[in-house]
């Protein structure tokens, strides 16, 4: 794979900037903060899926998006691709030639990346990228500077060690799916050989029912012949009381009719009796019902003048009401004048105390106002004390803070001293160590020889000076006694300056918080002082409250005492003002009663032609009463005299019709005796009976045929269902058999896994190594040294027979061991052949980073690696480099070296 291009679009520092890159080693140099460290995790976000922050912040400052474009050269197909991603949702790949997305969503980018990168499918490019492609600044060497645990935790899940192991682990659940399903299987077939046990009971029982079946068919056959024959015997006598039950009916019918034109007959001779007493009656009274009729249309007439005269009485009430209150209003208007002028004469003698009450009332209200102000005066009081009492505490609470950090940051001037003290100490650690560890190898050589064949390592001869079984490791090692003794002093001392650094730490945070807390202080006091001479201004304002309390007191008595003039000023006015008013009114009240005096004559005369009335409707009244029984009589008896000839033609018609039911009822009757005479009830209810019992025992004998049957089909298909089992269970058998030999099998696979996860971890190890090392010694400039990593991952250097672990190295030796670890893991790992170097040179001397340089530019010119990336703002690498890239805020200056 060959980047070509990098397009960052508001991305951190950059607002928009383009980078194009050759083949070979480029050098991106640039002051610090220029962004260099920003191209980097550009490519990690866009081809790998890695940001070590949140999107947001990888947005450049008050843009909504940032955007990057990655183009390559793919090493697969060599084609050129885009790949586009924005801090958004945006991520594809884009095909220039087709001029076409190819790979849409993060799943579709994914699988494209792991086929141009040339690793495999499901690869975690996370994990490629930080371990061996990219690693972050300032973290070239912590990986091997952590714990075992930690290391394979990473490496395992680099090189795959881990999938090998999860492999195993998911095939644990296949295994106890394929246990679960045999399990099954056995459950089926233990069921099924419950089931058949029961099939020649069923068999049994089905010929059982079967002869059942066969017997009861032929029962049924005689019963419904047997009741075939009754059946048509019953209907024979059937028919016979159906004609007596008819002949009977209609007699019954008949005489009942005659009854009821008996009763019919009667009544219309009644009927006609109480006709003709009526039309009698009638006869006798019907000179006094004239007369009554006479005497109600007289009366009608004299009603009319009745109600005019009533009308003319209730107007003429009305009137005489009307000057009944016209003459109380007269005498009410007069009263009223007299209060009038009394009110007058009163409003002089009050107008003095009015004006008393006037002026005792403006003074009350501006001490009221007075009173106001003073109680407001007094609360500001109040709240400003309150105040005061808090900035008192706020103010305690600072001096105590102030005095606390003061104690506390005491111990800031000696930070700067046990830091670089603690630095001294690791140092000089690491090299006695060292020394140490070399010499106790030694030391372990020497008392191996001198005991197994008293053979000198110095001088290479038979050791003179000691007997065998004398050497020991108080006479060999007694010159590493004043090592440890040293490593002991030296942890001890740094324990303690580990403590002091701490306290010096926490003194530094109290320093800074100091002048802060001085301020406040100033800020309270002053706040202090301010309250204080405004609580002072309104102490003064608040000192009149109780002068002002008394003197409102006393004139509250004076107006009680007034009584409230002005009210009865008002009242007063109140009455005057009506004066002409009232007199108006007494005008028009004396003009009414004229009026009314007239209109109650004109009535008066109007009454004199109704004199006569009373006697004449007394007259016409007491001849009306007389009479009104025969009016009575009259009309209760009229109506049914008209119906006199009515009631005669129906008597007739009545005695007509008795007459010829009685003839039809006596020929109904000899018909019913006569047909009675052929019918035989006992015989005909006997044969009822016997047809019932046989249609008892037909619907008995067909139920339980029915049931019989039903039985009989009922064990047929258990027998079919039971043998389908012992054909299903034959299967079961296969299948059994068939999920044990997979179960063999995946076993054998996880087994295999398990067993596979540390070999392809040691071979992984063992070619990296062989490739680290050859790298090492290329970079370090030094072929007897050897460069070994480890099964744990940890790096080991072997110099004169000696192995120094990776804490010990130097920090450049760790560097140049880290990064040879790094390119032969991605050489390794896959078909990705470029690589990110961000400040490798950390830690080196001028002569380890110059050979570093050199290097570097070997891998490539070697066609090792087709690209490799140096970030640095060492200018070391521009002499060694193909390209360089230098990086100043937004302007981007690309230099092709020769």
């Amino acid at each position: 794979m060959h980047i070509t291009k990098i397009e960052l679009e508001d991305i951190k520092s950059h607002q928009a900037v383009t980078f194009e890159f050759e083949r070979g080693t480029t050098a991106i140099t640039g002051a610090n903060g220029a962004g260099k460290t920003t191209i980097i995790e550009a490519v990690a976000w866009t081809l790998f899926d890695l940001l070590d922050y949140k999107k947001e912040d990888f947005v450049r400052r008050g843009a909504k998006k940032g955007v990057v474009n990655v183009t390559f050269e793919s090493s697969l197909d060599e084609r050129q691709y885009r790949v586009y991603r924005d801090t958004g949702n945006g991520y594809y790949v884009y095909d220039p030639q087709l001029k076409t997305r190819i790979a849409d969503k993060k799943e579709e980018v994914a699988r494209f990346l792991w086929a141009h990168l040339g690793v495999e499918a499901g690869t975690d490019l996370e994990s490629l990228f930080r371990r061996a492609i990219g690693v972050p600044q300032g973290t070239f060497t912590a990986i091997f500077l952590e714990t075992a645990a930690e290391r394979k935790k990473a490496f395992d899940k680099l090189l795959k060690v881990e999938e090998y192991r999860q492999g195993a682990e998911k095939l644990r659940e296949t295994v106890r799916y394929i246990e679960n399903k045999i399990t099954a299987v056995r459950e089926k077939i233990a069921r099924a050989e419950g089931e058949l046990a029961r099939f020649e009971l069923v068999e049994t029982e089905y010929k059982t029912f079967a002869n059942q079946a066969k017997e009861l068919g032929a029962n049924l056959e005689k019963l419904e012949n047997e009741v075939d024959e009754k059946s048509q015997m019953v209907k024979k006598f059937d028919e016979v009381e159906t004609k007596v039950n008819e002949l009977k009916s209609a007699f019954d019918k008949l005489h009942t009719e005659t009854i009821r034109g008996e009763i019919l007959l009667q009544q219309k001779e009644n009927e006609l009796n109480q006709a003709n007493a009526a039309a009698e009656r009638i006869k006798v009274i019907e000179v006094d019902y004239k007369k009554h009729l006479a005497a109600l249309a007289e009366l009608k007439s004299l009603d009319a003048q009745r109600a005019e005269r009533d009308r003319l009485r209730v107007d003429l009430a009305k009137i005489e009401n009307a000057i009944v209150s016209e003459k109380a209003e007269q005498k009410s208007c007069g009263e009223n004048l007299k209060k009038v002028s009394e009110a007058r004469e009163n409003i002089s003698k009050i107008q003095p105390q009015v004006r008393q009450q006037t002026e005792l009332e403006k003074h009350r209200e501006t001490l009221r106002n007075d009173l106001a102000s003073a109680k407001a005066a007094e609360n500001q009081v109040n709240g400003y004390e309150e105040k005061l009492k808090n900035l008192r505490n706020e103010l305690t609470d600072v001096n105590n803070q102030i005095k606390v950090a003061e104690e506390k940051s005491a111990d800031v001037e000696n930070f700067e001293k046990l830091q670089k003290r603690d630095a001294e100490i690791i140092g000089e650690l690491a090299k006695i160590r060292a020394v140490l560890e070399r010499d106790e190898q030694f030391e372990r050589e020497v008392t191996d020889n001198l005991i197994k064949n008293h053979f000198c390592p110095i001088v290479s001869q038979k050791c003179l000076n000691l007997e065998t079984g004398k050497a020991s490791e108080s006479n060999i090692g007694k010159q590493n006694g004043d090592g440890k003794t040293q490593i002991v002093s030296l942890e001890t001392e740094q324990k303690a300056i580990t403590v002091k650094l701490a306290q010096a730490r926490e003194a530094e945070k109290f320093s800074a918080i100091l002048p802060t807390l001085f301020q406040q202080k100033s800020k309270t006091t002053e706040d202090g002082k301010k309250i204080r001479e405004e609580q002072e201004s309104w102490r003064i304002k608040a000192e009149n409250l109780g002068k002002i309390k008394t003197e409102l007191a006393e004139i509250e008595v004076k107006l009680n005492a007034l009584g409230n003039p002005q009210a009865k000023l008002l009242a007063f006015e109140s009455e005057v003002r009506r004066e002409n008013e009232l007199k108006e009114k007494l005008f028009a009240n004396e003009k009414k009663l004229l009026q009314l005096e007239s209109e109650k004559s004109s009535f008066s005369e109007q009454m004199l032609k109704f004199e006569a009335l009373d006697a004449e409707w007394k007259r016409l009244s007491a001849e009306r009463d007389q009479t009104a029984d025969a009016h009575r009589k009259f009309l209760a008896n009229e109506s049914l005299a008209l119906t006199l000839p009515t009631r005669q033609t129906e008597f007739e018609t009545a005695k007509a019709e008795l007459a010829n039911f009685k003839t039809e009822s006596e020929k109904a009757e000899d018909n019913f005796q006569t047909a009675s005479k052929n019918y035989d009830r006992e015989m005909h209810l006997r044969e009822k009976s016997l047809l019932l019992d046989a249609e008892k025992w037909q619907t008995e004998t067909r139920a339980n045929l029915e049931h019989t049957k039903k039985r009989e089909m009922q064990l047929a298909e258990e027998l079919k269902h039971l043998a389908e089992i012992r054909k299903a269970m034959q299967g079961e058998f296969q299948e059994k058999e068939r999920l044990e030999k997979i179960g063999e099998a995946t076993t054998f696979i996880r087994d295999t896994l398990k067993e596979a996860a540390p070999r392809v971890a040691r071979n992984y190890v063992f070619h990296v190594s062989m490739e680290a090392n050859q790298m090492f010694r290329e970079i370090s400039g030094n072929a007897e040294r050897t460069l070994k990593w480890t099964e744990d991952y940890g790096i080991l250097l072997e110099e004169d027979g000696f192995e120094r672990p990776f804490v010990n190295l130097s920090g450049g030796e760790q560097m140049a061991a880290a990064l040879s670890v790094r390119l032969a893991l991605l050489k390794q790992l896959s078909d990705v052949r470029l690589a990110f170097f961000d400040e490798p040179t950390t830690n080196m001397d001028a002569e380890r980073r110059e050979r570093l340089a050199e290097q570097i530019s070997h891998i490539t010119e070697r066609k090792t690696f087709d690209q490799l990336f140096v970030i640095s703002h060492d200018d070391t690498f521009e002499a060694y480099v193909d390209n360089v890239i230098s990086v100043n805020s937004n302007e981007v200056n690309n230099e092709k070296l020769s």
